[in-house]
């Protein structure tokens, strides 16, 4: 493999890399939450842990896809532009998201915080290839399914916005 090549993907891996390093620690901490008495399968580290879980086997497959897919090389571009550092800017704005999300949940509540928090990442996920209304139904459709599994199923009492709450 050339080293354009071998550079590219590294570049490709860098994101995946640093969210594989986050999700583990968070995991970690989430492992470490001791429950205040016996609540059965859904105490306070299991919605973490699920995530993480979920999170892993997504970026399984994104690792999977960047280190199949075939790198196509540009001969005219000089050696010293192939070696520019990856830059750290989607990771950055997907922890500004998370912060973000975190803060307003309880005020916005889980359906208007969450649906917004999904949109965000599906639009650094570059995922507004598949245009505006395919982002918009894929954000409902996410946000509505953790709503019934955590709601419905698991009887998790998530935050509504006020105007929404009875």
């Amino acid at each position: 493999m050339p080293a354009s090549s071998i550079t590219a993907k590294r570049g490709a891996l860098v994101l995946p890399l640093f969210l594989l390093i986050i999700t583990t620690i968070y995991l970690a901490t989430a492992l470490q939450i001791a429950p205040q008495f016996d609540e059965g399968l859904v105490g306070p580290s299991f919605v973490p842990v699920l995530v993480s879980i979920l999170m892993y086997i997504a970026l399984g497959f994104v690792f999977r896809d960047v280190l199949k897919a075939p790198v196509a090389v540009d001969e005219t571009i000089s050696e010293e532009s192939q070696t520019e550092k990856p830059s750290l800017g989607p990771a950055i704005k997907i922890v500004v998201a998370t912060v973000i999300y975190i803060a307003v949940f309880k005020t916005l509540g889980y359906p208007l915080s969450t649906f917004l928090y999904i949109y965000a990442l599906l639009f650094f996920f570059k995922l507004e290839k598949t245009g505006q209304v395919w982002r918009i139904a894929y954000s409902a459709v996410i946000t509505a399914v953790f709503y019934i599994l955590f709601a419905v199923i698991f009887q998790v009492r998530l935050p509504m916005l006020e105007v929404l709450s009875p």
